[in-house]
């Protein structure tokens, strides 16, 4: 399952999709990659973990979807919890691994980036917000969180014709509570779908005031594979930020 190729489920999820052949039905703020930090000599936990952060990089980070419509912004801020799932967060766990020069300036990578999207969405909604990296201890069970003080739209996923020679959707949107998730199923023709073969791209839940969006970034995690897992998370930074 690692090796699942993950299929966009709309153009709206993913911001970094709006450069290539998906149309884009609203006007969504671009992510401008910084030049990387000169190479250094580093330790193959953090080579391999900084290839994890990187992976994700290209295939974008969970901005909130289209500009906010009527929800009502509050100027409130938000503060990331210093766990979620039991997991730290990224500009902490490298530091608890190994506390040397080359774990505290990965930390420090962590920190501004997730301060420079943290200011990208503020910005774009007009409204307090927040982009928090969380990674475990092998850097290999990493997810994001996005959080907004307003409303956004609901998920969409593309129209499937029925006739495709699959036995199930390729993309589904599932319910879990109050969290709605975009599932990508990697199905061979005629192939129904399983747990196994299902990776999770998104989750969100929202209501006038406040959005909180969920996106793994590894492959073969529970947050990866089970909504339900991914929806539990958000429930939890939900009722700690709201």
């Amino acid at each position: 399952m690692g090796n699942k190729r993950q299929t966009p489920a709309d153009p709206l999820i993913d911001i970094a999709l709006a450069s290539k052949d998906l149309p884009v039905t609203q006007d969504l703020p671009v992510l401008v990659e910084t030049p990387a930090p000169p190479r250094r000599s580093v330790s193959p936990v953090i080579a391999a973990a900084i290839g994890l952060v990187v992976g994700a990089a290209g295939v974008g980070v969970p901005w909130l979807l289209t500009t906010h419509d009527t929800g009502v912004a509050s100027g409130l801020p938000l503060q990331a919890p210093a766990t979620l799932g039991g997991v730290d967060k990224a500009d902490v766990q490298p530091v608890k691994v190994k506390d040397d020069l080359a774990h505290r300036q990965f930390a420090e990578r962590n920190a501004a980036s997730d301060r420079e999207n943290t200011n990208r969405v503020a910005a774009a909604y007009g409204a307090p917000a927040l982009v928090q990296t969380y990674t475990a201890v092998d850097f290999a069970h990493s997810f994001q969180i996005t959080a907004v003080r307003t409303h956004a739209p609901g998920l969409a996923i593309p129209y499937e014709q029925k006739d495709n020679g699959l036995a199930g959707p390729t993309n589904e949107l599932r319910q879990v509570g109050d969290v709605s998730c975009v599932l990508h199923n990697d199905l061979a023709p005629f192939e129904e779908p399983t747990p196994d073969k299902t990776s999770v791209l998104l989750c969100q839940r929202t209501d006038p005031g406040l959005t909180v969006q969920l996106k793994p970034l590894g492959d073969d995690t529970r947050e990866h594979s089970d909504p339900a897992v991914c929806a539990a998370m958000i429930d939890e930074a939900w009722a700690k930020l709201h």
